[in-house]
């Protein structure tokens, strides 16, 4: 068998020293104008030198890129600056690119509607906001350009000063969210205009009602979209796609109705900002039947890891990989029959670590290189035991999860999920936990692990012991699953509220006391560690004094729903004053909350999405005073009513 090849991760060092390694030669077109852009934007949110140097070739690659150029001559070394090479942080993924399904092409057609709707315009300034907008912005000049008009180019952010001159403004960006920072930029830059994709027309009306003008290319236009029409996806497959372990290739036969496309008509459980897909029916010329799901993938740099981690990971659990193409994986249609339950059985564990320890043998990524910058989410958590800079600490911590070495993320973190299929096997699904992750998305094995005691409702104990009968010649791994598990929870915690989808409700409620829970105990055994007079030494740093209560940075994650924070044990209530609550509760909740078990709590999820949740929170206030006793509700990630003791 061979060895597989570790993944790199997708560093500045890493794309200055490929470009300069092709000085001069032929390179794709896309590659190329990506790499510029990502060295560009490293430059000017340093400040450090050769940021017009880049500037000028980024816009140069874009207008190649833009006028149907498959392939570019790399710059020449001395046009990168020399520092960039030795910037080992990680490039910043910017979301429209890299998991939300905006491709280059949807900013030469945004730029093109917005020639449509305003002709006859004089010079423009177009700023890209950092950092996807600036991926963007210069797609959007170099159409604007091939048109006749006078353009200029900029990266831009709120508080950043800039001056337009003469020239009319437009911002281009990500699809927004919340548009907090087009506001801010449209209120520095007056007169400014936008120009963004969306996935849908009402992301922009806070901006139409500022007065701010707004050129939108709707998710029904964008390249993934499209691409996904039945005609389309089969030129598509025939042109581009390869089959990994097909005898013969496959052919698309058909969409599975109900399911043809995801951005045109949702599937139940998919995130409206998720990226398209379609479920297919495919054959082989002998007539042998699979149904798949064609999903998306970045085309350009971003997907690089995730078109290798697809055709190269083998494991039971995850859909199996029928085709891959530059733009898609398509994978085995994976239906679930059965939830794994609330509290799975200790089997279901098992199987699950073994499967996070085979992926770490078959998609090793390779270890950050020594002296390399900590990663933001390990000094966080470091900064927040120690109530200090948490630079000295975070050395300490960074130490214990070399125990599995990988490249530590520093942007999302999202836990498996995980499903029973027909059969009653244990299988992994969800939007961000396929093995074709970005790279580096790719999470130290040691987190992958942590989270299943999140995932499983289990201790950092079971995972410990049953992670030392597997590997016996490691050292102790309490303290390295605990690191792990507050970078996991630090992260993730950060994201529920913006990734809450209310069909999954209970889910997200259970997922975040558990969180919680687990932290505060992980949090704990660390402080232990860092107290220990011998390794406070070897971190440098004065003996830490304990808590009395865990820091608040590591009580993620904070919903905000308000209310008092659970403390570690509270008596609860018995006998009748139980079933009392319940009732109590289940009579409240009607409509607003879903009441969700989990164990001795009773915890209440919220049944709108994060936009009602003010509402919500005055809601709630009127809880306490139907429980037998108001000190019953408390706040834990999500509120949670006592049932017992909890524990």
């Amino acid at each position: 068998m061979s060895v597989p090849t570790a993944i790199r991760p997708l560093t500045i060092s890493r794309l200055a020293r490929d470009l300069a390694s092709r000085a001069g030669r032929p390179m794709p077109a896309l590659r190329c104008y990506e790499s510029l852009a990502a060295l560009w934007i490293r430059c000017r949110d340093t400040g450090q030198p050769g940021a017009k140097a880049l500037h000028e070739a980024t816009c140069l690659a874009a207008r190649r890129l833009a006028d149907g150029e498959d392939t570019l001559l790399a710059p020449a070394a001395g046009r990168l600056p020399h520092w960039l090479r030795s910037d080992r942080s990680i490039v910043r993924l910017p979301a429209s690119l890299a998991v939300q399904g905006v491709e280059w092409r949807d900013a030469t057609a945004l730029a093109q509607t917005w020639l449509d709707t305003r002709p006859g315009s004089g010079p423009v300034l177009v700023a890209g906001v950092r950092t996807g907008g600036a991926y963007l912005a210069p797609l959007v000049a170099a159409h604007l350009e091939a048109a006749g008009v006078d353009v200029e180019v900029i990266g831009v952010r709120p508080g950043e000063h800039h001056e337009a001159g003469h020239r009319r403004v437009l911002l281009v960006d990500d699809p927004p969210l919340t548009c907090r920072t087009l506001l801010a930029l449209a209120r520095e830059l007056p007169g400014a205009e936008v120009l963004v994709p969306v996935f849908d027309t009402d992301d922009v009306q806070r901006l139409r009602q500022a007065g701010i003008a707004v050129t939108v290319l709707p998710r029904e236009k964008w390249q993934s979209t499209r691409r996904l029409e039945p005609d389309a996806l089969s030129t598509y497959l025939q042109a581009h796609a390869e089959w990994p372990g097909a005898d013969r290739p496959l052919v698309l036969e058909a969409l599975v109705p109900g399911r043809e496309n995801s951005a045109l008509a949702p599937w139940p459980g998919v995130r409206r900002r998720s990226p398209a897909r379609a479920a297919v029916r495919l054959r082989t010329p002998g007539g042998i039947r699979h149904t798949g799901v064609a999903a998306w993938v970045p085309p350009g740099i971003f997907g690089d890891a995730a078109r290798a981690a697809a055709t190269a990971l083998r494991s039971p659990l995850v859909p199996l990989t029928l085709a891959v193409a530059p733009a898609l994986v398509v994978s085995e249609d994976l239906t679930p029959t059965a939830p794994l339950g609330p509290q799975p059985g200790p089997g279901r564990l098992e199987e699950a670590m073994d499967y996070v320890l085979a992926r770490a043998g078959q998609l090793p990524v390779e270890p950050a290189a020594p002296g390399g910058p900590i990663p933001a989410v390990l000094l966080a958590v470091a900064e927040a035991l120690t109530g200090t800079d948490g630079t000295g600490p975070a050395t300490l911590l960074h130490d214990l999860l070399s125990v599995l070495p990988a490249a530590l993320p520093d942007n999302r973190c999202e836990a498996e999920k995980w499903c029973l299929d027909q059969a009653g096997r244990l299988r992994k699904t969800g939007h961000l936990a396929h093995a074709y992750r970005r790279d580096n998305e790719l999470l130290n094995p040691l987190i992958d692990l942590a989270a299943l005691t999140v995932t499983f409702g289990s201790t950092l104990d079971a995972v410990a012991e049953s992670l030392a009968r597997r590997l016996p010649d490691e050292q102790p791994w309490h303290a390295a699953l605990a690191v792990a598990l507050l970078c996991h929870g630090t992260a993730r915690g950060k994201q529920l509220p913006r990734t809450y989808n209310a069909h999954r409700a209970a889910e997200t409620a259970r997922e975040a006391y558990r969180l919680q829970r687990a932290m505060s105990k992980a949090a704990a055994l660390l402080q232990h560690i860092l107290n220990d007079t011998s390794a406070a030494a070897r971190a440098t740093v004065p003996v830490v004094h304990r808590w009395a209560r865990p820091p608040a940075a590591l009580m993620q994650p904070r919903l905000p729903f308000g209310g008092t924070a659970a403390p570690q044990a509270r008596p609860g209530p018995t006998g009748e004053e139980t079933q009392l609550t319940l009732k109590a509760v289940e009579r409240w909740a009607q409509g607003r909350f879903q009441p969700v078990r989990e164990g001795d709590v009773l915890l209440l999820a919220p049944l709108g999405a994060p936009p009602a949740w003010p509402q919500a929170r005055a809601e709630l206030q009127e809880l306490p005073r139907l429980l037998p006793r108001p000190g019953l509700l408390a706040w834990c990630g999500v509120p949670v009513v006592s049932l017992g003791e909890v524990r």
